[in-house]
């Protein structure tokens, strides 16, 4: 605890409803809408918990969704004085169930067959089981996506949850092939290794006993996107042991269906007669316009959520309502020739501004313009994936450029644990000597000042290309470390200093361009909104007016618009070219969204409504 722990303690206090999560005893799930302030109050209360209810050797485990999420938390704990300590895991679902569950039980449970050493399937292997279940079922790609079937996948496990997801027989067949075929290939994946988890702690009383031991509290940030099988668990462990379950989340910030992660499972939590429900309603990131207007967007049931603003108390939104002729390019255009030095003449700080696409080529092609015209942006995705090995090499560069950013030993640790994994050499040092070693790497690469002299530097010193080829824990890493040098040498790291790659996630006076879906936790002073023309945003084909496709699509706009805190642009063009069946082109008319219109209607008037030759 630091002075800037009691500051913020001293600031929660005047919410009565972040002062009553901050201060619950047992289980608890708060229900915090946008700009609520739920990261601090996590993290306020896992610190208390450190220092008042966890006592060692037991420690604190607190999961989130992602590892951009998890960054986030152990960013905003080390600025409350937390130092790492070997007993408490602060990471993802996944690693919570290699770490703690599959590691140091699977060997005692033969019966799960999870394969010794723990082999993860390669991105190649993964893709060689999936066509082998569509030719031994006879049927073809677009009858069965692999997104289809990983979701199916997800939904599998049956607890003691009384939620119910339709699913027909035919994606449950092909599901549980999958699940044989994956077995014998002497592999696991993602998917199987949470379900091989819940499923040992349902089943095995040892597991359960020895998790309540080392965890007194559970900590889970963003419930909503954890699918099933974490949700089983949670109820597995709130049932039979006395883990006591903190959960943090939103039902109407549920937009990761297609993994199957509903908002059925925080809504079975949050009704539980032995969990406290607190909601989180004041905003403390937007005017009440903008709250309004964004929960105009969803299609839930009476009573309306009632979020109230209290920042920005007395402020009134900006909507402005844009429409192009055809296609995405003249959008994009106006965005980067016109929008933009607008927002910029009022004051308005690159970093203030996001984008919202729809894809991922929305977002090269947005960032092209942007480029063309000599606005500087940050891309949210990039190439590769922001994986253990490139968070770590980023926690490298932070503690190169300011040792006081980063612990040495945890960086040591987790480059000393990859030599053992992988059997390297010179894992048969001593640990005075492998220590040293590492140190002298890191301490000659603060000569290097671009990324991409950096990383070749790092990647030739500690040979770890060679020691991730063939990695059974890393089976795809030396390929996304290639995709990372290429978007360093050739891409939009290209002759970037090296504090760009080690602040990846965090944007210097940059226009933010993202898609809708990893928009989620961000915020900005002026929201753009792209595409808005209804089929394609929504989209529409083939998904029927009420279902859980359709629902959550409203929730992606309600998070798109709760992004801005005073200024929202939405942009449309009257018609996009569609590729036909016989491979001919159609130039098709498309009328405004239904979020458009929703917004229109509340906030439009001839004074925000542009042509785009008149803007």
């Amino acid at each position: 605890m630091n002075e800037k722990f009691y500051n913020d303690q001293k600031l929660i206090q005047s919410d009565e409803s972040q002062w009553s999560a901050y201060n619950s005893k047992g289980n608890t799930v708060v229900i915090a809408g946008p700009g609520s302030g739920k990261t601090r109050v996590l993290t306020l209360k896992a610190i208390r918990l450190l220092q008042s209810d966890i006592h060692h050797p037991s420690g604190l485990a607190c999961i989130s969704y992602s590892r951009e999420t998890v960054r986030e938390l152990k960013k905003r704990l080390k600025e409350y004085g937390y130092r790492s300590r070997g007993n408490d895991f602060i990471g993802t679902m996944h690693g919570f169930c290699l770490i703690h569950i599959l590691q140091p039980f699977a060997h005692l449970f033969p019966q799960y067959n999870v394969p010794a050493p723990m082999k993860i399937a390669s991105d190649e292997l993964t893709w060689e089981i999936y066509t082998g279940v569509l030719d031994e079922l006879k049927i073809e790609t677009n009858q069965l996506s692999r997104i289809v079937l990983n979701r199916q996948r997800s939904l599998s496990f049956r607890g003691t949850s009384e939620v119910e997801i339709q699913t027909n027989a035919f994606e449950v067949e092909a599901a549980e092939l999958y699940e044989k075929k994956l077995s014998e290939s002497g592999h696991v994946d993602f998917i199987s290794m949470v379900n091989i988890s819940t499923q040992m702690i349902r089943e095995q009383d040892y597991i359960k006993q020895s998790l309540e031991a080392k965890f007194p509290w559970l900590l889970i940030d963003e419930y909503q996107d954890l699918g099933k099988a974490l949700h089983e668990m949670v109820l597995e462990l709130e049932a039979l042991t006395d883990i006591k379950i903190f959960a943090v989340g939103d039902m109407n910030q549920s937009i990761y269906g297609f993994n199957g992660a509903y908002p059925d499972f925080l809504e079975e939590l949050d009704s539980k007669d032995d969990f406290e429900s607190i909601p989180l309603t004041s905003n403390y990131r937007s005017n009440q316009d903008i709250i309004e207007g964004s929960l105009d967007m969803l299609t839930i049931n009476p009573p309306r959520p009632e979020y109230s603003a209290k920042k920005r108390v007395d402020e009134e939104a900006e909507f402005t309502f844009i429409i192009c002729e055809a296609e995405m390019g003249p959008q994009y255009e106006i965005v980067a020739q016109k929008v933009i030095p607008k927002l910029k003449e009022k004051g308005i700080s690159y970093s203030e501004i996001g984008i919202l696409v729809a894809c991922s080529k929305d977002v090269v092609q947005m960032a092209t313009s942007l480029n063309d015209n000599n606005i500087p942006f940050y891309i949210v995705k990039w190439d590769f994936v922001n994986s253990d090995v490139v968070f770590w090499l980023q926690e490298c560069a932070q503690w190169c450029l300011d040792s006081k950013l980063q612990s040495f030993d945890e960086l040591f640790r987790f480059w000393q644990l990859q030599l053992k994994v992988h059997e390297h050499e010179r894992a048969l040092w001593e640990a005075i000597r492998q220590r040293v070693f590492f140190h002298r790497i890191l301490i000659e690469s603060k000569t290097k000042t671009t990324v991409l002299e950096w990383l070749e530097f790092i990647l030739s010193e500690l040979d770890l290309k060679d020691l991730l080829n063939n990695s059974d824990r890393y089976p795809d890493e030396n390929d996304n470390l290639d995709a990372l040098l290429n978007e360093s040498q050739n891409r939009n790291l290209k002759d970037s200093p090296l504090r760009r790659f080690a602040f990846l996630g965090e944007p210097e006076n940059e226009v933010t361009v993202t898609t809708r879906h990893s928009a989620k936790g961000l915020e900005f002073e002026a929201v753009i909104m792209l595409g808005m023309e209804e089929g394609r945003f929504p989209y529409t084909y083939k998904v029927e007016e009420g279902s859980r496709q359709m629902q959550e699509a409203h929730r992606l706009c309600y998070v798109s618009v709760s992004r801005a805190k005073r200024e929202c642009y939405l942009l449309r063009s009257k018609k996009h070219t569609l590729i036909k069946r016989d491979g001919g082109t159609w130039l098709k008319d498309f009328a405004p969204s239904r979020f458009w219109n929703l917004l229109y209607n509340r906030f439009g008037n001839n004074n925000n409504l542009y042509n785009s030759s008149e803007y």
